[in-house]
């Protein structure tokens, strides 16, 4: 299969941001005041979960040679996946900027002055990122699989990416604009 290796490359690299980024909404979710806010970050640690198993399905499909999974029937598999068998070290250094990088926390992004608003917005600005990560996969991608993979990623992040924006807005109450 052409491209294996920077395919995988590129999968490790997703699951720690992945990782990174259910911390980071775990964080926010045990940080913030306002309880919809709490139960949107949640919701997306768990979702964040959720995408970094099907990544490590593909990640274990891909390097046995079993090819691209359907994101679908992947996800409702019972396959077991075990995180700990991977070697992260060194993948973060292909990105040109981490999704999540390790040395933000929600503690020290949300500033209690201005409540939940700072981390609802440094995640939609995180969301944005991702979307446009897996988009430019979705693109460069050869495999119609591959493709449909990243696309099912895309659509994950853009969904995680309006109800945070639906949040700010609704805590802010005027609509977000983006720098």
């Amino acid at each position: 299969m052409p491209g294996i290796g920077a395919a995988l490359a590129v999968i490790r690299r997703a699951i720690h941001s992945e990782v990174t980024g259910q911390r980071f909404y775990s964080d926010a979710a045990y940080y913030c005041i306002d309880p919809w806010a709490k139960e949107i970050f949640a919701t997306l640690a768990q979702e964040e979960e959720v995408h970094t198993r099907l990544l490590l399905l593909q990640h274990e499909s891909l390097s046995t040679g079993g090819g691209w999974l359907d994101p679908e029937q992947a996800l409702a598999s019972d396959a077991e996946v075990d995180i700990t068998r991977m070697n992260l070290a060194g993948d973060e250094a292909g990105l040109e900027e981490e999704l999540f990088p390790p040395q933000w926390s929600a503690r020290d992004t949300v500033d209690r002055r201005a409540d939940d608003l700072a981390a609802l917005a440094f995640g939609i600005r995180m969301e944005k990122r991702a979307i446009a990560l897996y988009g430019e996969e979705a693109g460069a991608a050869r495999d119609p699989a591959a493709r449909k993979a990243y696309e099912f990623l895309v659509l994950e992040e853009r969904q995680h990416y309006q109800q945070l924006k639906e949040q700010w807005e609704k805590l802010a109450g005027i609509p977000f604009t983006e720098d």
